[in-house]
């Protein structure tokens, strides 16, 4: 909880947990590795892919058929 407020992304992880209603702390686990299990989540790190915050190495929370669609996007 603590590295929340310590974060460089903080208002990005904010944002985004409003816009999909969960807690920012949730965005913050999955930008730094937590698997994602539910659709909710997997947008989640698929937008933190977009916005530049997390990396495609850093994307092995998406389950494998997501990482063959989002292989096939580019």
């Amino acid at each position: 909880m603590f590295k929340f407020f310590k974060a460089r992304h903080r208002k990005a992880y904010t944002s985004l947990a409003w816009k999909y209603k969960v807690w920012p702390e949730k965005v913050y686990k999955l930008a730094h590795g937590k698997h994602a299990h539910s659709k909710k989540e997997r947008d989640i790190v698929h937008e933190l892919l977009a916005l530049g915050i997390i990396h495609r190495h850093s994307s092995a929370s998406l389950s494998s058929d997501d990482k063959v669609i989002f292989d096939k996007d580019e």
